[in-house]
């Protein structure tokens, strides 16, 4: 090695080990906050991508189950192979829950948390009546457990 190359490795060495760090130190005091909301707004933005991604399977099962559901009903003949029909607005209109007959078992699950014990058991007995789904109905008993 030259004297040359001895001064460049050293010039080197003292950017690594004191210039930058010193540097750094120095900025530190901006930076950090800087980074920090860069970092937190990552996270927020992570969070909403697997809210959103997580809703949409959601909602994609319930509706191929519905369609599933509704199709092996019409191949069984209805009501007749044991699979009741949904029931009609003016027959849930009377639930504790708003709108009962348009609801997927899914959005159901979620509104039961909400419910006391007597509207748990006029929910259940309207769903073992007419749907009998045993989302609902395992939710139902969950939440009495």
């Amino acid at each position: 090695m030259t004297h040359s190359d001895d001064d460049e490795l050293a010039e080197r060495l003292l950017d690594l080990l004191v210039y930058a760090p010193l540097g750094l130190a120095l900025e530190a005091k901006e930076m950090i906050p800087k980074l920090a909301e860069r970092g937190r707004g990552q996270v927020a933005l992570t969070r909403l991508a697997g809210t959103v991604a997580a809703q949409r399977s959601q909602a994609e099962a319930s509706r191929v189950i519905n369609e599933i559901s509704d199709a092996l009903a019409s191949f069984l003949g209805g009501e007749s192979a044991g699979v009741a029909p949904a029931p009609s607005q003016t027959e849930s209109d009377d639930l504790p829950i708003a709108g009962y007959a348009d609801l997927t078992a899914v959005e159901i699950v979620r509104l039961v948390a909400e419910l006391d014990d007597h509207e748990l058991d006029v929910i259940e007995s309207f769903e073992r009546e007419h749907r009998n789904r045993s989302t609902v109905l395992n939710r139902i008993r969950q939440r009495r457990g």
